[in-house]
C-alpha cells in the first residue's frame, strides 16, 4: 500500500455562488499559512465545465476533470 505524503489536508469549501466563500477561504488560507486555490479560477482557465446555469450565473463544472490528476 503506498503510503500518504502529504503533510496538509484539503479545505473544500463550496456553496451558492456570490456568498462570500473566495473571500471567506483567501483569509483563512492567510490566517493558517496554507495556500489558496480558486477551483473557479481553474474550471474556468482549463474549460473544465459542461455548460453554463443561466439562474445561478455560473458553470456547470466537470468534477471528473477537475480531480484527474
Amino acid at each position: 500500500m503506498a503510503q500518504n505524503c502529504r503533510t496538509k489536508l484539503n479545505i473544500l469549501v463550496t456553496g451558492t455562488p456570490g456568498m462570500g466563500k473566495t473571500t471567506m477561504s483567501s483569509l483563512l488560507a492567510d490566517a493558517a499559512q496554507l495556500r489558496h486555490i480558486n477551483v473557479g479560477d481553474v474550471v474556468k482557465e482549463k474549460n473544465f465545465y459542461d455548460g453554463w446555469d443561466e439562474n445561478l450565473e455560473c458553470h456547470f463544472i466537470n468534477e471528473n476533470q477537475v480531480c484527474t490528476p
